[in-house]
């Protein structure tokens, strides 16, 4: 099969095109990073420098495709609204109307942070209504994005993966990383909170399923088991050689603080990501978990990689 990934530069999309190759299928990367380009073809991926908001210099490639996995996004929980618009709604929608046009099959990666304003923590199903209201512009762009996408390509699917995790990550652990050797992260909670998190092979393994299937829809898709995360902060504390978070300051009294922060930072002419925002916060105090049936019986997911195996590389890594 012939694939195109977008976002082939960034973490998911390098690991999914790098695995959809070594499968045999001919595949395409697109991105801006030249010097990770030139390591995807090292790794038997096409390479193509593109930015997607410049649609006439990559559509093309498309013409010669068979199948589409659109990674590409902004993922950052903070932001302007005209950025996550341009880079998460209007791209998306560029993507899907242009293989809808072409007869494409198109994977698209969403996420489930859509569901954080729900109220529902625990064995979330795809069926759950969501908005208006989202916790992060992040959230809410990327629904607003499915949106677009099904509304062109009613075939498409849409995976919702839930904190992507794994060697080379540029979000989740560098951000506690960053926090842990500050010194200043406190204890949010008295006892355990316990979240699903995904590795990037998982997330890669259901994409590829779904390219090679037809499964049109909405999909969780997580490790399939539940991770504690504050006894995940304390290895990672070890394994960085710094002192674990032991000062509890109660959650609500911290998530008023971050507001604070937020609005100062919203308020600055270069509006600077505060150290701390009300959505880390809830991310590190409120459980969710995930319900994976229509993965498990209409793509046949079933995880390549185990939670505490994926997290066990992870803390290698750091140690070294």
């Amino acid at each position: 099969m012939r694939i195109v990934v977008t976002g082939a530069t960034g973490f998911l999309g390098g690991v999914a095109a790098r695995e959809l190759a070594g499968r045999g299928h001919m595949v395409t990367g697109l991105g801006r990073d030249v010097e990770r380009g030139e390591a995807l073809e090292r790794g038997g991926v096409r390479f193509v420098r593109a930015d997607l908001r410049d649609q006439p210099d990559w559509l093309p490639v498309l013409n010669n495709a068979d199948a589409v996995l659109h990674a590409a996004a902004r993922s950052t929980l903070w932001g302007r609204w005209a950025d996550f618009e341009a880079d998460n709604i209007t791209v998306s929608r560029t993507v899907a109307q242009a293989c809808a046009a072409r007869g494409l099959r198109l994977v698209h990666i969403s996420t489930p942070s859509v569901y954080n304003a729900t109220g529902l923590w625990q064995n979330v199903p795809e069926s759950t209504p969501v908005g208006p209201r989202f916790d992060s512009p992040y959230a809410h762009s990327k629904f607003l994005a499915e949106l677009e996408v099904t509304l062109a390509h009613p075939e498409a699917t849409i995976l919702r993966p839930r904190g992507i995790y794994g060697i080379g990550d540029p979000s989740i652990i560098p951000r506690l990383t960053r926090a842990l050797r500050s010194g200043r992260l406190p204890r949010l909670v008295r006892g355990e909170v316990h979240t699903e998190l995904t590795h990037v092979r998982n997330v890669a393994h259901a994409a590829r399923l779904a390219l090679e299937g037809s499964a049109p829809g909405i999909y969780n898709v997580t490790d399939g088991e539940a991770v504690p995360i504050w006894a995940t902060l304390d290895a990672l504390a070890d394994a960085l050689g710094v002192r674990r978070p032991v000062r509890y300051v109660p959650a609500p009294l911290v998530e008023r603080v971050a507001r604070v922060a937020e609005l100062a930072a919203h308020l600055h002419p270069a509006r600077p990501e505060p150290t701390l925002t009300a959505s880390g916060v809830r991310l590190l105090t409120r459980p969710m978990t995930l319900d994976l049936t229509r993965a498990r019986t209409r793509l046949g997911y079933v995880p390549v990689v185990h939670p505490r195996r994926g997290l066990a590389e992870v803390l290698a890594v750091v140690r070294a």
